[in-house]
């Protein structure tokens, strides 16, 4: 019985995240055609303008290769700039757009909505409750 429950809440733990994921896309699709994960590409920049490619690959713990792609296709649609310092050049620092802060915007306005949706049919004692308890399995799987 505790494997059929585990399963089961591992099960809608992960529905949870892809009908986040699925909203979100759908929000950021008729916004700014970007994906989610291009949009935390550009969340980071926007959160520390003037990173590098590299920062990114250690934030995201994505291969450099994708990455970079993600990066071109951001570039081509006019959402960042990557200028050379004049005191290295051979990084470039990426820098959003106006265009890029607007994607921003409406990213976090996506996840707010669907934070939002994700606690509507709880009250606040039954959301610190849920809270708590997925805290306890969290730590179930760091221990």
């Amino acid at each position: 019985m505790a494997t059929e429950n585990s399963q089961a809440i591992s099960t809608r733990i992960r529905e949870i995240f892809l009908a986040e994921q699925r909203q979100i896309a759908a929000t950021l699709a008729d916004d700014a055609a970007v994906t989610p994960q291009q949009a935390v590409v550009l969340q980071l920049i926007d959160e520390r303008p003037g990173l590098i490619q590299r920062d990114i690959v250690d934030v995201l713990q994505r291969r450099a290769a994708t990455v970079s792609a993600f990066l071109k296709k951001l570039e081509t649609a006019g959402y960042i700039v990557r200028r050379v310092p004049t005191d290295n050049t051979r990084n470039k620092q990426l820098y959003l757009t106006v265009s890029g802060q607007r994607v921003v915007a409406a990213f976090e306005r996506a996840r707010a909505d669907v934070y939002q949706q994700l606690t509507v049919e709880l009250n606040t004692a039954q959301q610190r409750e849920l809270l708590a308890l997925l805290t306890a399995a969290q730590r179930g799987l760091e221990g």
